[in-house]
């Protein structure tokens, strides 16, 4: 079986995924290099502007999850063919009320946990992203129905005026007002983005948009049953990638939050491939599974692995020999305590794209229930094993206890791939030798033709 990389859908809708990816996380970098070498003084206040930027993060991921698997997942579904405006209404009422569950725990529980993460500054900040989170709804709506139809470039469009004005707005305070950036000045502008980035979706997505409001209950029991564990699952794995700050902040400083703050852009950054692959995998499994079933699927889970981890291995080795040079790069000389940090994660970065990849697939294959019980275990060992590493190996313990968890889960994750769609471990890293070669032979054409 000939995987068709270049082939008009993959090429297109990989490379705009990519290019979306690639420019959230070079605006965010940007924005967080100012921030760290020109704005705030401290480490506390870069601390306290990550818990925030932590818990926004959280809340927009774990939504946007449980809107798109289960749109995307029902849209494709035969019966809906005629009737998708019942799936768009019922995605819509899931995506307010899940709006105003958040609003509602800030309110009445936001002062709450800025105690418990040792930072009342935060309070404050949550209080201005309530407008935030009101705005994401009609956001993560039109992006979930681009996504839907396949329309990658212009999601990139959106996220692409949402995350440059960020930064531009950044630059301008920087350069003209100075004093006015402050943490609150932050927020607003992130309001502002959005805003701006929404009504860019909602000129792409006008189009696909539902004609009239239509509620079924059957419809709505249908989603929820499948959604219910879409939901949990992106707690559970959201809430696990955040671990190391929200552990740091509640039982150390939001200090130590700014060292383990500053590994996790490094890793984000190395995440890119994975999620972009994962963002485009999903819907084309979806289709895999409802054609060919499992054999097709078992194909695509091990191609794409094994070529990402064929980016990762080299890039991860070079940020293990020269963390200082990385660190200085991102922040400045004041975080250089997240060297060793950044050594002790980084070599094991080469699991992560199981992780990405398998909740996709189980998504895909329809069996978000095991995809659900598998992230709480993870969630459950990273937060278990980063605690008893903070209070019997000091700061440094949560790097410790997020190595730990990773190779456990990567071993249930494993074993649970194996049973459900046959992945093999060998076939996955023989596609890691092949993208060398592969990467070789193209290398040497281009030289030989110059």
């Amino acid at each position: 079986m000939k995987f068709k990389f270049l082939s008009s859908f993959w090429f297109q809708s990989v490379f705009f995924t990519l290019l979306n990816r690639f420019s959230l996380i070079a605006f965010g970098v940007i924005g967080y290099i100012i921030l760290a070498k020109k704005v705030f003084p401290t480490t506390t206040e870069m601390g306290i502007w990550s818990l925030f930027l932590g818990i926004i993060t959280v809340v927009e991921t774990i939504k946007q999850g449980a809107l798109r698997n289960p749109m995307i997942k029902f849209l494709s579904e035969p019966e809906y063919v005629n009737n998708r405006n019942k799936i768009q209404s019922v995605s819509l009422i899931t995506n307010i009320a899940f709006s105003i569950l958040v609003i509602l725990l800030i309110v009445f529980g936001g002062r709450a946990l800025s105690r418990l993460l040792n930072t009342p500054e935060l309070y404050e900040l949550c209080l201005w992203g309530i407008f935030f989170i009101i705005i994401l709804i009609p956001f993560n709506h039109f992006e979930v129905l681009l996504q839907a139809h396949f329309k990658f470039r212009q999601i990139f469009y959106g996220y692409f005026l949402r995350q440059g004005l960020f930064l531009l707005g950044i630059v301008v305070l920087l350069v003209f007002y100075k004093n006015g950036l402050t943490l609150v000045a932050l927020v607003k502008l992130q309001i502002f983005s959005l805003l701006s980035g929404s009504i860019v979706l909602f000129y792409f997505a006008r189009v696909y948009f539902y004609k009239g409001f239509d509620v079924d209950k059957v419809t709505a029991r249908k989603m929820f049953h499948f959604g219910k564990y879409i939901f949990g699952t992106n707690v559970s794995s959201t809430m696990g990638r955040y671990a190391d700050q929200f552990i740091t902040a509640g039982l150390i400083s939001p200090e130590i939050v700014a060292y383990y703050n500053v590994v996790s852009r490094i890793n984000n950054m190395m995440d890119v491939p994975s999620m972009a692959v994962a963002d485009v995998l999903f819907p084309k499994n979806v289709e895999a599974m409802a054609n060919t079933g499992h054999e097709k699927v078992r194909y695509y889970f091990e191609r794409m692995v094994g070529t990402i981890i064929s980016i990762l291995g080299p890039i991860s080795i070079v940020i293990f020999l020269m963390p200082h040079l990385f660190i200085q790069i991102l922040s400045s000389s004041k975080y250089l305590a997240a060297v060793p940090i950044l050594q002790i994660v980084i070599l094991f970065s080469f699991l992560r794209p199981f992780q990405y990849q398998f909740g996709a697939t189980m998504d895909a294959i329809g069996k978000p229930k095991i995809n659900f019980w598998v992230n709480l275990l993870s969630m459950s060992l990273n937060y278990g094993f980063m605690y008893l590493g903070l209070r019997y190996v000091g700061w440094l313990g949560a790097a410790y206890g997020s190595v730990i968890a990773s190779i456990l889960s990567f071993l249930v994750i494993y074993g649970v791939l194996s049973r459900t769609i046959g992945v093999r471990l060998n076939q996955t890293f023989a596609y890691v030798w092949s993208s060398y070669k592969d990467m070789f032979r193209v290398t040497k054409k281009i030289l030989n033709r110059a």
